[in-house]
């Protein structure tokens, strides 16, 4: 099942989860009504007899009342619009974003820039995870006080994805769990798992709110009592009967949670395992779950709402088997490690004063990693080294894999080469890759990380900075006139700092590797996010004028300008522009001819290459007619982004579709220039498709 299959999945699972709460809310309806009715007519016989006026014969006369269609009608309309506003509520609290939920949760936001070391060391997992899927990091925050182990992605979208993890899980996991778990997380955010889990929430919310204003009546009235206020049997009554109707509203909510969550909790394990190919650290995480006494346990604050979107189960056992939303951790570690025995006391944990040293590197497997001695990092690996260690420079060119399970040994060289080009794949097997990161991505964006220069990495994770670094990124290279122009127009807007920072950053990322730029930025945007919305609209106006500073937009300042700017402008502009869905290519014909006459045109070095590549898309694009070849005028990058902005209100299948043309366009010769895989890269994210690092491996054409 690849991204679009598992993206119509979750349209499917989204239909039936309005199809559910529409069957609860209603049976909850009618139930609330039995309940209010019945708690009146106790009410009435209690009465009955103490000093009052009626008699059993009175109440009996008012059951034809309470049975009556029209008022069992309204007062089932009455409780559907109560719930239904509830959740409506809950809905537009919702639209905040996934960082208010995080904070309202207890959450404690990470610094990009933190030096704690578990702190550190899981942030560069989210970062080297966040590159091999071609995604933003999203933010993280840490759950203080939290002992259980556990963790979750929350987010109504790609960009809006924020990971929570428990002081439990920084304390004990190391570097290879945390990457299962983790990984286990990203399949959840690649998946958009996390928006028909803010659904759930919305809807858990709605189903739970009559037993949160039974519970309101009793509260209130033992408080009135209290003070001398005397009792109110009418409210008690009618706040138990509300109880009651709740307490069956949670249980639909659990029964639903539970039909939606379980089965993608397996598909999200798999996933993990097929990121890291390494079963035995996600396995690892599981095992001391169940071994640690406070197991995944959660007590922050609306855990039930939100108990369906952890790794591991947040509530206790007993609440948890009436309506399971996870599997048993047995029967999710057999298939990662078939030789577990179910003994979880022969775990090692690390005890609550315990502080864990960090071994010291071992010289003579930095010195074999750094030299790609395969066979000498072959034999640490045997003798159970830890393959995921730095020189003292803290960085080296060949990062190797540990893959415990496999034993086998990944190399990843990262050159500056000049002229390099991608040996391309078929365009339907590019397609495959979206939102399907493997192991070699992740080893690539290992490497990627280790490579940079302490003072960019530094950089993308200081807003300030983080400024200055895109504006380096953007300076001119062949013209030192138009260098100094945009390194001015720098100074007019951000004041001279600025400007003499992004000279000292233009000396650092001039010496990257091509394919390390994209990601350098992507890593910047995190604290862009940072900047107040007048800042920020200094930011973007000194972008477009360093852009247009020579009169001319090349490949990479398209790529660069449009990838930083499609992911802050919602954040600044209260979230995505809803589109109209397109369900044919048919309306979008220019559109498309666009898209492919653009990426002909920088696939093509002469009029028959261009060709060549035209017609290589249209080949995959039968069903528009009409298509036709533009000029480069016509064609032009401002052009290609407005095509662009249309073309991603069409359906997941035809967004397919248009980027296997894109594929086929840019590789018709069989080579991908780096800049070319960039491109492509861009337009899929463009598409709300995220396409991994199509640059890992460098082959030169001949």
């Amino acid at each position: 099942m690849d991204f679009f299959d598992r993206q119509r999945q979750t349209k499917k699972n989204t239909a039936r989860l309005v199809f559910y709460f529409i069957l609860a809310v209603l049976f909850v309806s009618l139930l609330n009504h039995l309940s209010i009715s019945l708690s009146i007519l106790l009410l009435g016989l209690l009465y009955v007899g103490e000093e009052s006026e009626h008699d059993v014969g009175d109440v009996i006369e008012f059951v034809p009342f309470l049975m009556d269609l029209r008022f069992i009608g309204l007062s089932a309309f009455l409780t559907f619009c109560f719930i239904c506003s509830a959740a409506l509520i809950r809905m537009y609290q919702l639209k905040n974003g996934s960082t208010s939920l995080a904070l309202a949760m207890g959450g404690r936001f990470v610094s990009p820039s933190s030096t704690e070391p578990k702190e550190r060391q899981l942030l560069n997992v989210v970062e080297e995870m966040a590159i091999a899927s071609s995604i933003i990091a999203p933010n993280v925050f840490v759950l203080e006080g939290e002992r259980g182990i556990n963790a979750m992605a929350v987010g109504s979208s790609v960009d809006d994805a924020v990971v929570l993890v428990t002081s439990g899980f920084l304390r004990q996991l190391n570097r290879q769990e945390s990457q299962g778990v983790i990984a286990h997380e990203f399949s959840h955010i690649l998946n958009e798992d996390m928006k028909i889990n803010m659904r759930m929430v919305v809807v858990i919310h709605g189903m739970m709110v009559l037993r949160n204003f039974g519970n309101l009546l009793i509260s209130g009235i033992g408080s009135r009592n209290s003070d001398g206020g005397g009792s109110h049997p009418a409210l008690i009554a009618v706040g138990t009967a509300f109880i009651v109707t709740g307490s069956v509203g949670s249980g639909l909510a659990g029964l639903i949670k539970s039909a939606v969550s379980r089965e993608r909790e397996y598909l999200a394990d798999a996933s993990a395992v097929q990121f890291t190919r390494n079963p035995l650290g996600l396995a690892g995480a599981l095992k001391k779950i169940g071994a640690l006494k406070y197991g995944s346990r959660v007590k922050s604050y609306k855990v039930e709402e939100v108990s369906h979107m952890f790794f591991g189960s947040s509530i206790r056992a007993a609440k948890a088997r009436l309506s399971r939303t996870h599997p048993p951790l047995l029967d999710r570690i057999k298939p990662l490690d078939p030789a577990f025995d179910g003994d979880f006391s022969k775990v090692k944990l690390i005890e609550v004063n315990q502080i864990e040293t960090p071994k010291p590197s071992d010289p003579s497997l930095v010195k074999a990693v750094a030299f790609a001695e395969i066979e000498a990092v072959e034999q640490h690996a045997e003798a159970g080294a830890d393959l995921n260690q730095k020189g003292k420079d803290g960085s080296t060119p060949v990062v190797v894999a540990p893959l415990h399970g496999y034993r086998k040994s990944a190399q990843v060289m990262l050159a500056n080469l000049e002229g390099a080009t991608i040996e391309s794949k078929s365009a339907s097997l590019l397609a495959d890759t979206i939102a399907s990161p493997t192991i070699e991505h992740i080893d690539f964006a290992v490497v990627l990380l280790r490579s940079l220069p302490e003072v960019v990495r530094d950089a993308a994770h200081d807003t300030h900075d983080a400024c200055a670094l895109v504006f380096a990124l953007l300076l001119d290279k062949r013209q030192e006139a138009v260098r100094q122009k945009q390194l001015g127009q720098v100074g007019d807007v951000f004041a001279e700092q600025m400007a003499v920072t992004t000279a000292k950053l233009y000396d650092e990322v001039i010496q990257l590797d091509p394919r390390a730029k994209l990601p350098v930025a992507d890593l910047a945007v995190g604290s862009l996010r940072q900047l107040s919305p007048d800042q920020f609209a200094s930011f973007k106006y000194v972008i477009d004028s360093m852009v247009s500073a020579d009169q001319a937009i090349d490949l990479f300042e398209f790529s660069l300008s449009k990838l930083v700017m499609r992911h802050l402008e919602p954040h600044y502009n209260g979230g995505c522009k809803k589109v109209t869905q397109v369900y044919s290519l048919k309306r979008l014909g220019n559109e498309c001819s666009v898209l492919i006459s653009a990426l002909a045109n920088v696939a093509g070095a002469d009029e028959a290459a261009i060709q060549v590549a035209f017609d290589a898309g249209v080949d995959q694009l039968a069903s528009v007619p009409d298509m036709k070849q533009l000029p480069a005028d016509k064609c032009n990058f401002q052009q290609l982004d407005e095509a662009l902005v249309k073309l991603n209100g069409v359906t997941l299948k035809l967004k397919r579709l248009l980027i296997q043309a894109a594929a086929a366009s840019v590789s018709a010769d069989g080579y991908l220039q780096v800049q070319e895989a960039e491109m492509l890269r861009v337009i899929s994210d463009s598409l709300d498709c995220p396409m991994p690092p199509l640059a890992i491996a460098l082959d030169t054409a001949d």
